[in-house]
């Protein structure tokens, strides 16, 4: 399930770059509403263009990180998570990998020196792309969902007292 989920992930935020990089040019934006434009950006930095200045250190730390997530979301699937914690942790896994794959496959300068293509533009927040909202929603919905009662495969959930 783990690798169904993330490899769709992935999937689907490289179709939406390709998208991205055919149908929009340096000089193309599409406005969706009032502050909300699609506008193709590469990017260097981490999500949300944070990090940019940091470089190949940066992205070493994202592939670490990304084989951490990546290797306890299988062990938590087999261990103890339930399905819907272990599903929310594969697609930020996903989200991370779309990334991690732009930043080996667009590297020009050196390994892991390649940018990450970012197209939805939100003019009061940042410029990012499907593989961050999928590893942003992914993460914070699997800490959501680990924090509520009965959430793991060998915890009961609470049952409701009778008055």
């Amino acid at each position: 399930m783990v690798l169904l989920i993330a490899g769709a992930a992935l999937a689907i935020d490289q179709l939406t770059k390709a998208w991205a990089l055919s149908g929009l040019g340096p000089s193309r934006t599409i406005e969706l509403a009032p502050g909300a434009t699609l506008q193709l950006v590469f990017n260097p930095g981490v999500a949300f263009s944070l990090g940019s200045e940091m470089g190949p250190p940066l992205a070493l730390g994202i592939i670490a990180l990304t084989l951490c997530l990546a290797t306890w979301a299988v062990v938590r699937a087999v261990r103890g998570a339930d399905m819907l914690a272990t599903g929310l942790m594969s697609v930020a896994v996903g989200g991370a990998g779309g990334n991690l794959w732009d930043r080996i496959t667009r590297a020009d300068s050196g390994p892991l020196t390649g940018e990450v293509v970012d197209f939805i533009n939100i003019d009061w927040f940042a410029i990012f792309n499907v593989a961050d909202i999928f590893a942003t929603l992914g993460i914070a919905g699997f800490a959501i969902r680990f924090l509520m009662p009965g959430s793991h495969k060998d915890e009961p959930a609470p049952t409701e007292l009778s008055a």
